[in-house]
């Protein structure tokens, strides 16, 4: 059998990494430890059982006041759920402070191209993955940064 990660198994719309005959068996993730902070986020019309107009997850890893790893992710912004390659790699190897913040949204709004849909339009999709990985922050970082920070970045 073999292992592929996540951010690798989605190619494009209906288009999947694997084979017509290969069965998935298995799904894990990392088991978080004490330097570990995930969050996810999501925004719908309904809290539950709702296909999201947009949602994003995200899992830091750090040490020391180091960002060591990241991983982040959108859906509902493109055909298929979108790693932000570019934007989590801006993020490691840093301490955190608001001015790396907001540099990795800047940089993960260039790594997307919204797609308009019913669940709403391009430009809206594009502020709400904003306010949403900014939302990462503020709950995993609130040490970090604050509203107070956020709103006077608006």
């Amino acid at each position: 059998p073999r292992c592929l990660a996540l951010k690798d198994f989605f190619l494009g719309y209906k288009q999947l990494a694997k084979t017509e005959d290969e069965v998935i068996e298995t799904v894990s993730f990392a088991t978080p430890n004490t330097n570990t902070r995930i969050n996810w986020e999501k925004v719908s019309k309904r809290a539950v059982l709702d296909i999201a107009t947009v949602n994003s997850g995200a899992r830091f890893e750090v040490e020391d006041g180091i960002i060591t790893e990241v991983h982040l992710a959108l859906g509902g912004v493109a055909a298929i759920p979108l790693y932000l390659r570019e934007a989590s790699k801006s993020l490691e190897n840093h301490p955190l402070n608001p001015e790396l913040v907001f540099a990795a949204v800047d940089i993960a709004q260039s790594e997307i191209e919204p797609i308009s849909d019913v669940r709403g339009s391009a430009d809206y999709k594009r502020l709400l993955a904003r306010q949403l990985l900014l939302a990462h922050f503020l709950k995993c970082f609130p040490e970090i940064i604050s509203e107070e920070v956020v709103y006077a970045s608006l």
